[in-house]
């Protein structure tokens, strides 16, 4: 057998090989009967997310309607990395890590360093008795704690997509959302490997790996996978396998590319240089011969022609 065609039958046959590896990594198999019998939220069967939790860098609005003359509390406060909030004269607050109500419970306690009961809505008069009662700092109409601006929860959309990164969540976002905000998929993507990770909320065993069908959903309407986003959710839209193979064989073979470019350039500059050095014949030079006739040299039969 030739050996150039031995070698190349074996470079066809290893890039076949690369490719069949390719195609069958990452693969995602949808189990949508599974998946349809489940009760994981999806576009038509949403789920209304658990209380807030305040994290840096979220903006926490506290109000108090009757703080110490001259010191009044109310605006935005940066909750900072350290999970403190700013009151100012009345000092810092740690909230990180709280619902709003809880936050709103541990703002009053703190403030009663420095303001009486009353102004802070703890306790108030029973209209039929005309007695105080108390009451519990969450229900406090007095001291007003809210989000002004949810910083801090996000999820991520990677891959074959026209922009990819982070994207802010406000918990309504479905799989189809997600991928729309983040530029929509890019030719070279795999409708038929795309897949949403959901890591494991504290004390859960382990994080979800669940497969989404883009051909469905797109071209059928199809909800089954068209899962409701969670804060923390990654999506990931591999590349197409023949994309992915085309890009490992043209990696494989840059280097004997840039080694035959390399060699041609060479060959060129050589046989450029052998050119000029070569004599030149101008006009109707001729020599004569010793039987009186002229003669026109020719070209050196060494150069190339």
């Amino acid at each position: 057998m030739n050996p150039r065609r031995a070698w190349r039958s074996i470079l066809i046959l290893s890039a076949g090989i690369c490719t069949l590896w390719l195609c069958g990594c990452q693969t995602v198999r949808t189990p949508e009967e599974t998946i349809a019998d489940s009760d994981i939220p999806r576009e038509l069967s949403k789920t209304t997310l658990p209380p807030y939790v305040i994290e840096p860098p979220d903006i926490v609005l506290v109000e108090v309607l009757e703080a110490l003359p001259g010191r009044p509390i109310q605006g935005e406060r940066l909750v900072r990395p350290d999970g403190t909030i700013s009151l100012g004269f009345y000092g810092d607050v740690y909230v990180a890590g709280l619902t709003i109500e809880e936050a709103k419970e541990k703002i009053i306690a703190h403030l009663r360093k420095y303001l009486n009961d009353e102004p802070l809505g703890l306790i108030q008069e029973d209209p039929e008795t005309l007695e105080f009662k108390a009451v519990p700092p969450a229900e406090s109409n007095r001291v007003i704690v809210d989000v002004a601006a949810y910083n801090s929860k996000f999820y991520y959309v990677q891959g074959d997509v026209g922009a990819p990164g982070r994207l802010p969540i406000t918990g309504n976002e479905t799989v189809l959302d997600a991928i729309q905000f983040a530029g929509g998929i890019m030719p070279t993507a795999s409708y038929q490997n795309v897949r949403l990770v959901r890591p494991a909320p504290p004390g859960a065993c382990c994080e979800q790996i669940l497969p989404i069908n883009m051909a469905a959903i797109i071209n059928a309407g199809d909800p089954t996978t068209n899962y409701q986003i969670m804060p923390g959710d990654r999506i990931m839209v591999y590349r197409d396998p023949i994309v992915r193979g085309t890009i490992f064989i043209e990696r494989i073979a840059a280097p004997f590319f840039v080694v035959l470019n390399g060699i041609q350039s060479y060959s060129f500059a050589a046989n450029s240089l052998r050119y000029l050095s070569a004599p030149l014949y101008f006009g109707n030079q001729s020599t004569t011969t010793q039987a009186g006739r002229s003669v026109i040299p020719t070209i050196p039969s060494s150069l190339p022609r």
